[in-house]
Parts: C-alpha cells; structure tokens; sequence
C-alpha cells in the first residue's frame, strides 16, 4: 500500500484539475471542493489503491465522478439561459455593481473574457444528462482515451462513445441558438462584454477560431487547472438565486 505522504502528495499534484473538472460538472465551485476532499478522504483510506500514479489519478477522477453525477442526480433543477437571467440580477444588484466595480482593472480579471466562456460552457453542458457531461469533460478536456473514460464512468466504450457524440451535437446546437459570438441573433455575448467592462479592451476569445466547440474545448484544456476568478465566485451566487428563485 502507498504510504499516506505519497497519497498525498499525488492528491495534491492533481486537485487542481479535479476542482476544476467538479466544478464544470456541478457550476458551484463550493460543492466540486468539498467532492474533491471527499475523494481526498478516500484516497487516504482505501487500502486498495494501485502504485501506479497514472492509475491513481483515474482513480480519483472516477471518484469525483460518482460523486458529481450523484450530486446531479439530486440537484436536477436548471433553466438554458441562467447566465442571461443572473446579468440581469446582477445589474439590478446595487451590492453587486459596487464590488464589481471596485474590481475594474484588477490583475485577476485580464483573462475574464476566456474565464467567461470556460463559466458559460459548464451552464451550457449543465444541461445535459450528468453522463453526457462527464463524458465530454474526460475525453476532450482532461486527456482520458474513450477506453478510460467508460472505465472511469463504469460504462461500455460504445456508451460513451454515444454520449460524447450526443453531448457535441447538442451542445453545438445550444451555442448556435444563443451565443452572440457565433450568430448575430445569438442573445449572449458577456465574455466580450465583460472585458470590455474590467479591461476596457473587449477581446474576444473566439478570434481567430473557427468558433465552434473544438474552439471552446482548446481553451478549457488550456485552463483545465485553473480555479475560478473573484468575480466569477461571486456571480455564480447569482446564477443560484435565479435557480433557487430568491433575492440577490
């Protein structure tokens, strides 16, 4: 068995990537940490646990995985256009608009526009089947083969081969409906919008892709460790007032 520092040690290499991959899973940063320590817990505990770190890291993905999909599972409440709905919120939002104020030219917010869409992309893939998702994310993002992947996900290769193929269509669908960026009638464009506000520069992180979803999933395997930014932690609280139908 590993001894507890080296457990510890492959936790801490890959927790990044795991906040990261649970939180476009479940969009709430404070749920992916605690699945991800969830999957620390066990890691520490299970005396079954392969030598190899490669194995290691499946391992703790697949636990993330479990845990994530369940968590979907209970938590299936979701509207297509929430980020929409919680600009809305924000602008009525005096609280809001002050501390994001307050945050205009922060170094944190240079890379907001990117930040943003990698936000919009986890809303968007909220609405599928927490399968289809995980599918995605494993394959596209986070460099597991299909054969990992299904193992990862307890599935068939052809299941997954499926839910990947389901989960581009559909969310290649969705993007052609609403993102601005893609579709002059689209209704959404905040990446740009929100550069513009922080930066003063209005960069889109689409220029000069074909601005499709491989686009989008070259920037998310770019920034598969990156936590989330200040104002983006705040605004997520919104999108859960919008869901839960309360005040700001």
């Amino acid at each position: 068995m590993l001894q507890a520092d080296t457990r510890a040690h492959v936790y801490e290499r890959y927790r990044r990537e795991l906040v990261s991959y649970a939180t476009r899973l479940v969009v709430r940063e404070s749920v992916a940490e605690e699945l991800t320590q969830e999957a620390a817990l066990r890691l520490l505990q299970d005396e079954r646990l392969p030598n190899d770190e490669g194995e290691m890291r499946a391992w703790l993905f697949r636990v993330v995985s479990n845990l994530a999909i369940d968590y979907l599972r209970r938590h299936s409440t979701w509207k297509e256009l929430v980020l929409v709905d919680a600009r809305e919120r924000g602008v009525a939002d005096p609280g809001f608009v002050a501390e994001s104020l307050q945050m205009r030219g922060s170094p944190e917010l240079m890379a907001i526009a990117r930040e943003h869409l990698a936000v919009c992309f986890a809303c968007t893939l909220r609405n599928l089947p927490p399968q289809q998702a995980a599918a995605l994310l494993l394959r596209e993002v986070h460099g597991f083969s299909t054969a990992e992947a299904a193992e990862t996900l307890e599935a068939t290769v052809v299941q997954v081969k499926n839910w990947i193929q389901e989960a581009r269509r559909t969310m290649e669908e969705r993007y052609a409906h609403t993102c601005a960026l893609v579709t002059k009638q689209g209704v959404c464009h905040q990446c740009v919008e929100l550069d513009g506000f922080f930066n003063e520069q209005s960069r889109d992180p689409l220029q000069g892709t074909e601005r499709n979803l491989e686009a989008r999933l070259a920037i998310l395997r770019e920034t598969r460790e990156a936590a989330l930014g200040p104002w983006h932690r705040r605004m997520l609280r919104l999108v859960d007032d919008v869901l839960e139908g309360g005040g700001s």
